[in-house]
């Protein structure tokens, strides 16, 4: 493997990593989506709550453990 080509797979994989689970796109349409961060101890450190109009709310910190839920949107 040549040497540019390596170097440009490690800066992909690199760019990947460091964007992390927390560059989630917005969810489908008709649902809204909870993205929790937890630490070590169990204590919510961060959220992401993409509401159904779309809107994204943050909130503390997004490293840790990270559960995401998704929820059907209310019928208009």
């Amino acid at each position: 493997m040549s040497r540019k080509l390596l170097f440009a797979t490690v800066l992909v994989v690199a760019g990947a990593a460091a964007i992390g689970p927390s560059a989630a796109n917005a969810p489908p349409l008709g649902t809204e989506q909870f993205e929790e961060w937890f630490d070590n101890a169990g204590n919510m450190v961060g959220y992401v709550h993409w509401t159904c109009d779309g809107q994204r709310e943050t909130w503390g910190s997004r490293n840790g453990r990270l559960t995401v839920t998704r929820l059907a949107c209310p019928s208009p």
